[in-house]
């Protein structure tokens, strides 16, 4: 079983203030060739290229994209959840409520529990349209920009 002693350094970024050559790790073309089994070949150093986000970042558009995504996900989950915890809650302490037989076996809680999947899809629904009208234009446009 590996250890935390057994890990790759370059599976992590560096630590701060390290330099990429800073590694016990000895320069290419200087170790033993590939295949003789003393020593594999040496990775590239790691690069941090975290340099573009950080600047988009402080780019207003960048936050107001953000703020809209949250506009839309915060009240709509505190709607669903509180939609589901009414069902539970009624469920548990308005049994006789939730028993009442609307047609032929089916009662107020299965409506109510079928009604969960509905309002699921509904929720998947239009946030899938709120992102492609109000959110992807200027992801796209961000992303862009960040690329070039």
């Amino acid at each position: 079983m590996p250890t935390p002693h057994d890990e790759d350094p370059h599976d992590r970024p560096p630590e701060p203030g390290a330099t990429a050559d800073s590694g016990s790790e000895p320069a290419p073309g200087t170790g033993s060739a590939p295949g003789t089994g003393s020593a594999p070949a040496p990775r590239p150093p790691y690069v941090d290229d975290r340099t573009g986000y950080l600047e988009m970042e402080q780019d207003p558009r960048f936050g107001a994209l953000k703020k809209r995504q949250r506009s839309f996900i915060f009240p709509v989950t505190a709607a669903f959840l509180a939609w589901f915890l009414l069902y539970v809650v009624m469920s548990a302490y308005a049994r006789d409520f939730m028993a009442k037989e609307l047609t032929n076996h089916i009662n107020v809680a299965l409506v109510f529990g079928l009604l969960q999947f509905v309002s699921t899809f509904l929720i998947a629904w239009a946030y899938s349209r709120f992102a492609r009208t109000r959110l992807d234009p200027v992801a796209t446009e961000l992303r862009e920009e960040l690329q070039a």
